[in-house]
């Protein structure tokens, strides 16, 4: 608990009152009169006795109220793209062009049941279990070793005494053995260590190099250094995976067949070797999550971009996928049109509808499928560019995603449906949310943006939902995508304006980061699609007004 044991208000009026409790509003210690006063402020603050919490750690309990980078302003703000709380003179300093702060109150906003703390508590508890192991284990072979060293050399000593004086030198000859055998281990060990710690210097180096050489040195050179360290680091992949499965030495000693009948001449005492045991170790999560944290080293660069007046005058794009043959079906707003071209916006063609298009998705290689509101959903034939027959349904079609010939849509409040290519409904889902802009997984797992929630939601196809992240930068997501790996983008609408990050979640929600930005060119995306077989990721850009696509760049770790 903290260090001093008096009140922190009367201190700071020169009075040395022991504390009771602790002030969980404002981080400090309070006597028994100062905690009638927080408990009686407007709203109450919530005090706590000092027992309850004499185990928890000072630095906890004393977080600092003030800016680091600026000691006389309070921390109030939460920047979402940065991660980081801060106050209000950061914002003008270091933070102009993020989009995405809120109060710290707003950010804080159901932290206690949030995925954020469980993910903390269960990398910690997992780590923890895994150090203690280790240690742990590292004692264990250290003094196996050294017993088996002692076992063996007394072991030895006793057959010596049966055995007649001239056998001393064998005896003798058989602990130098032991020792080098011995020696031989911990030089193993050793030297297994040794690799690991050059290891490690050298991609310390090549990582602040890599730093150095972004702010210094043209992007010729720096790609030509990263193409150099791409192969390098491939081989220290390679090298590390031979030292991970590694085997332990151990001394095991196996006494002379002659022992049971020592009135013969024995010819030595027995033989020494080194053999190699595989070590069980419980299974660290993060090193089952590990492919995930490869793939946020993967990058997105910029590939095409066009503004949507090349397709038709003052057009404005809101939802769009990827066809065969490197091609775009992009939906207008308040129109009946959809848009044909190339990925550069070039060899455009119309393909007229009777409704208006709401959204859209990819069926198959010949086929997408458009959700038209009360009409239901609209077939359109990839080959001839035209639309095709109208699929009915209940209520009012809106988002709509397809997978393993199965089409999902939203169609109700609250309500997901499953229909086949004819209509046929295979299932009605009633959901705990109302799903905004939906998409599906190669998985056949479906994830939902909420209309009233900045939460992202994933729906089984057997009905079962649950939570897999939120965040205030997500409020009424506007666009969603899955890519080849189960990864999910999220783009965001804050309070009455769109957000300029660009979220990737893992598919358990474990992990998740801001791809893309304001830095990256992102400018109030509006939709999102992701093309599997050539992982690339379309952004409908700027409201509705450009069109971007970022290709997945991954190195060869990512493809090993």
């Amino acid at each position: 608990m903290a260090d001093s044991k008096f009140c922190a208000g009367c201190l700071r009026g020169d009075k040395d009152i022991t504390a009771v409790s602790w002030c969980s509003n404002c981080c400090e210690l309070v006597c028994k009169a100062c905690s009638r006063v927080h408990a009686q402020m407007s709203p109450p603050h919530k005090v706590i006795l000092t027992q309850e919490i004499q185990q928890l750690s000072s630095s906890l309990l004393t977080l600092p109220k003030n800016c680091d980078n600026h000691r006389d302003q309070k921390i109030a703000l939460y920047c979402c793209q940065h991660d980081k709380v801060i106050c209000d003179a950061c914002v003008t300093v270091s933070h102009q062009n993020c989009k995405s702060i809120f109060s710290i109150e707003k950010a804080a906003r159901g932290v206690k049941d949030g995925t954020a703390i469980s993910d903390l508590e269960k990398r910690i508890s997992n780590l923890c279990k895994v150090t203690e192991n280790r240690c742990s284990q590292s004692d264990k072979t250290l003094v196996d070793l050294q017993e088996s060293r002692t076992k063996i050399k007394t072991r030895v000593s006793e057959i010596k005494q049966k055995v007649i004086a001239d056998l001393d030198t064998l005896e003798a000859e058989m602990h130098k053995e032991i020792d080098s055998k011995y020696k031989h281990c911990t030089e193993s060990v050793s030297r297994n260590k040794n690799s690991i710690q050059f290891n490690a210097d050298s991609l310390c180096t090549w990582k602040r190099d890599l730093n150095s050489l972004k702010q210094h040195t043209s992007e010729v050179h720096l790609f030509q250094v990263v193409k150099f360290l791409d192969a390098k680091t491939y081989q220290k992949e390679l090298e590390i995976r031979e030292i991970e499965a590694a085997t332990v030495p151990i001394l095991k000693y196996h006494p002379p067949e002659s022992e049971s009948n020592i009135s013969k001449l024995v010819p030595d005492l027995g033989v020494i070797t080194v053999e190699n045991v595989q070590v069980q170790m419980p299974v660290l999560d993060i090193d089952q999550q590990c492919q995930f944290l490869v793939k946020d080293e993967r990058k997105f660069s910029l590939t095409h971009s066009f503004q949507t007046t090349i397709l038709w005058n003052e057009v404005c794009i809101i939802r769009g996928c990827f066809i065969p043959d490197d091609r775009l079906l992009l939906c207008q707003y308040h129109g009946t049109q959809l848009f044909v071209c190339k990925l550069d916006g070039s060899d455009s063609s119309v393909i007229n509808l009777y409704y208006t298009p709401h959204n859209i998705s990819l069926y198959d290689k010949t086929h997408a499928v458009v959700s038209v509101g009360d009409a239901g959903i609209q077939i359109i034939d990839l080959t001839s560019l035209k639309p095709g027959r109208i699929i009915k349904v209940e209520g009012t079609c809106s988002g709509i995603t397809c997978v393993k010939d199965k089409i999902w849509i939203k169609n109700k409040s609250n309500t997901l449906t499953i229909v086949d290519i004819n209509g046929k409904v295979f299932k009605v889902i009633k959901t705990t949310f109302d799903a905004y802009q939906i998409c599906a997984s190669q998985d056949g797992d479906v994830y939902c943006t909420d209309w009233d929630s900045n939460k992202v939601f994933l729906v089984s196809s057997d009905g079962k939902e649950h939570e897999i992240y939120n965040s205030p930068d997500l409020e009424d997501a506007s666009g969603v995508a899955v890519d080849d790996r189960g990864d999910v983008y999220v783009t965001g609408y804050v309070t009455g304006r769109l957000s300029n990050n660009i979220h990737r979640i893992s598919n358990d929600g474990q992990k998740h980061d801001i791809v893309l930005s304001a830095d990256d060119g992102i400018n109030g995306p509006f939709g999102l699609s992701y093309n599997n077989e050539t992982r690339e990721l379309l952004v409908i850009n700027e409201i509705g007004s450009s069109i971007n696509i970022f290709k997945t760049q991954r190195t060869l770790a990512n493809e090993h």
